[in-house]
């Protein structure tokens, strides 16, 4: 058996845990530069607001209904959701973070007559530890179990749905839009109706090798698991193969200088996370676009790749090459909207083991990363001293706070009110209230 576990409008729900006065009323949060609204509470969703609904349109509404509106906060939502995943340790070691606010969970070893009560345990205790809503879906596979959440979030008092049985699964299964499947898109849908499937119970009792030749090998297991048969087991938290951070410009940007400072920051927060991932980085690509909604200005768009000689997660080495290739590809008399950088070609440390050769015991164990050395340059002591230099600023940045150590091609803010352009617009942004010694609650 596995459960899924979802927050209920996480971000929303993030944001009340600090304020308790918004509650039972209509709350949005937007997107980047405040945008699109991206997460409503259930006040929101009875006025008719939206997902991806843009502000500027919706905003009389939202003021006519006196709509509390927020700016995304990745920094306290990150948190929270570290929060409530470390909450699952408690009741099972198997678990899969699927997203910021979605996980699955192996029930293996649950006594099958009480999976009900302790995911409602499981359930009552995140809420008091966090102070995050969670549904509950349970079912024999992973489809099941996120099709079961959907019921949860939407037909249960308490928060919680069992798949018990096939008869209760082909239930709720008959009539059902293939969309609505974990797995099934728009295009996938549209397919399946043409060779005669319409609703996911037709999906379910369909030949898996048909709807193999029809959609993929995907759709194949799609139909196993809804007949209660497991084909996807818990991933584990795999490194990733590339590392792209990109944001639009609050304001648009033409001069090379305001590019170079946001390529910088930017560059920064990859090599961070190259780092937690024990990465080296092979090539680097830039990229910078103008703003293609605006049809009545002059528009470019460009990129660039540059190949270290040794890989590297040194970001002052990382911020030269990253200048290399703006240089190159900048040109003048633009309005810039969004400038990205994406790591490339990845190489992940791993563990060796020393043994003794007499007696087969393990003296030591070592990491080292898998690479091709330079032939011609092999500067180890350079390198011994800059895995220190980092491993120096993310301690610090992780202890005393994001940026608390920083390069001077960042920039320096001289006050909160004096922003870059290339800031994000945040107007509603809340405070840092878990991350920023600054910004801790005050209860009067």
């Amino acid at each position: 058996m596995y459960a899924l576990v979802d927050c209920n409008n996480f971000y929303v729900s993030c944001e009340r845990v600090f304020n308790p006065s918004i509650n039972n009323k209509p709350v949005v949060v937007l997107s980047n530069n405040d945008g699109c609204i991206i997460a409503r509470s259930n006040e929101a969703k009875a006025l008719g607001i939206p997902m991806g609904g843009p502000l500027h349109l919706w905003e009389k509404i939202i003021r006519q209904n006196r709509v509390i509106v927020y700016s995304s906060n990745y920094t306290l939502y990150g948190d929270m959701s570290l929060r409530v995943m470390d909450c699952f340790y408690y009741f099972t070691p198997n678990f899969e973070v699927y997203s910021i606010d979605e996980a699955f969970l192996d029930l293996k070893g649950f006594n099958k007559s009480n999976i009900y009560q302790k995911m409602i345990f499981m359930k009552t205790k995140i809420y008091q530890w966090t102070g995050i809503p969670v549904s509950v879906g349970i079912g024999p596979t992973k489809t099941l179990a996120k099709l079961a959440n959907r019921i949860a979030k939407k037909c249960s008092n308490e928060g919680v749905y069992e798949f018990k049985n096939s008869d209760q699964i082909n239930q709720v299964l008959n009539g059902m839009e293939l969309e609505k499947i974990w797995g099934i898109s728009k295009g996938w849908a549209n397919r399946l109706k043409k060779i005669g499937i319409h609703h996911a119970l037709q999906l379910q009792q369909a030949n898996p090798n048909h709807i193999k030749q029809h959609i993929s090998v995907v759709g194949k297991r799609i139909v196993y698991e809804l007949r209660g048969i497991s084909t996807l087991d818990l991933e584990q938290v795999s490194s990733k193969k590339s590392i792209t951070i990109s944001r639009s410009f609050g304001e648009m940007v033409s001069d090379l200088k305001s590019l170079k400072e946001a390529l910088s920051n930017h560059i920064f927060r990859a090599a961070e996370k190259l780092r937690l991932q024990k990465g080296l980085c092979g090539s680097l690509c830039v990229f910078i676009n103008t703003n293609k909604f605006k049809k009545s200005e002059s528009q470019y768009n460009n990129s660039g790749v540059i190949i270290f000689n040794e890989p590297t997660n040194n970001t002052p080495d990382l911020i030269k090459g990253g200048y290399k290739i703006l240089e190159k590809i900048y040109c003048s008399g633009f309005k810039y909207k969004k400038i990205g950088v994406t790591l490339l070609d990845l190489k992940i440390k791993s563990t060796e083991l020393n043994f003794n050769l007499n007696e087969s015991v393990c003296l030591s164990t070592s990491e080292h990363y898998i690479t091709q050395g330079n032939l011609f340059c092999n500067d180890k002591k350079n390198n011994i001293l800059s895995d220190k230099e980092m491993t120096v600023l993310d301690y610090i940045n992780n202890k005393m706070g994001s940026k608390t150590l920083f390069y001077g091609s960042q920039g320096v803010f001289k006050s909160k009110k004096n922003k870059k352009k290339w800031n994000m617009k945040s107007h509603f942004k809340s405070k840092s209230y878990t991350t920023n010694w600054d910004q801790l609650l005050i209860v009067k």
